[in-house]
């Protein structure tokens, strides 16, 4: 009985600071997180930071960076279930950004066979961005993939953990978006300019994430697998107002009909950002329950969240106008 009980308090808690090991750490989301974990390598919070990549990348000058501040890059072959598991060896938590393309299924699939093989503990699936479980009536490539990937992966006896974020702020104010700052014309569907939109800035997703990797591996059963978090939340209302403070303009909103934009929707075969524009006008940003700020950073006590009007300052109230299509 008594080593049955020190089995169980080792699985939920593990000593020492953790060792980190990151895919994707070249892409947008995942030069967006690093800094956070290269910052903590050298505060002696995580023990070890490993970044994988494959041959083709090794001398990219993103990964010598990373190198410099104290990464330990390592090689692989998504092919091969036995590089990412070799890998992996001796990491306590595995984070990943992969993005969407030809044959990234195939590797998310070697990615879980690895997971297992190397007996990681803690898993944080690609899932950055968005709560599309809030949207399950909405079938799109992306999110379909992610929800199946966590599903195989709880299936598999891995412990993944979602960080659902806001909307990358960085990311949002576009015109892909519906969102012209440069014309100062925004487009949104039904009632979206009054419902709440949680924004996660660029530099908060990797301190969120840092955060729940130390939580989790001090005792994994104060983590739950589906953690929300978000710097900033208001209507996108009042998000024009902020920019108009900076800007001296005044943008205008305009909006369109639910039905006639999901007939848009259908007829675009699916545009992943008419998805989100539809997303925005159904709530599905609307954090007001989220629980992740307090769980990871209550009060703001560990870092200060990055807010919408700092991002307003930063831009002059006109995101992306440098922008070319």
């Amino acid at each position: 009985m008594g080593n049955c009980f020190c089995r169980a308090q080792e699985r939920t808690k593990m000593s020492g600071p953790p060792v980190v090991a990151v895919i994707g750490a070249t892409g947008y989301v995942g030069k967006c997180i690093m800094p956070a974990f290269l910052d903590a390598l050298k505060g002696g919070r995580l023990q070890e930071v490993r970044v994988l990549t494959v041959k083709e990348k090794l001398n990219s000058q993103q990964l010598q960076s990373y190198a410099t501040s104290g990464a330990k890059v390592v090689t692989v072959d998504y092919k091969n279930v036995s590089t990412v598991s070799m890998a992996f060896q001796g990491v306590d938590a595995v984070v990943s950004t992969l993005g969407t393309g030809e044959g990234i299924e195939d590797v998310k699939t070697v990615l879980l066979d690895a997971l297992v093989a190397a007996k990681v503990k803690l898993y944080f699936p690609s899932e950055f961005g968005t709560n599309h479980y809030k949207c399950p009536n909405y079938s799109h490539p992306l999110f379909d993939g992610k929800r199946k990937h966590f599903s195989q992966a709880k299936e598999l006896g891995l412990n993944p953990i979602r960080m659902l974020t806001g909307d990358i702020m960085e990311a949002t104010f576009g015109k892909w978006f519906g969102l012209d700052c440069i014309s100062g014309v925004w487009t949104l569907v039904g009632n979206a300019p009054d419902i709440p939109c949680a924004m996660t800035a660029e530099r908060d997703l990797g301190r969120f994430t840092l955060e729940a990797i130390l939580l989790a591996h001090s005792d994994i059963s104060k983590c739950p697998d589906e953690i929300e978090v978000y710097s900033d939340m208001k209507t996108f209302r009042d998000y024009a107002k902020s920019l108009d403070k900076v800007s001296g303009r005044e943008i205008k909103i305009v909006q369109v009909p639910v039905e006639d934009f999901k007939t848009e929707y259908e007829k675009a075969d699916k545009q992943f950002e008419k998805l989100l524009m539809l997303m925005f006008a159904e709530g599905t940003y609307d954090y007001s329950n989220a629980t992740g700020i307090n769980l990871l950073n209550p009060n703001e006590s560990i870092w200060k969240l990055k807010k919408f009007e700092e991002y307003a300052e930063e831009t002059g109230g006109i995101p992306w106008n440098d922008f070319k299509d």
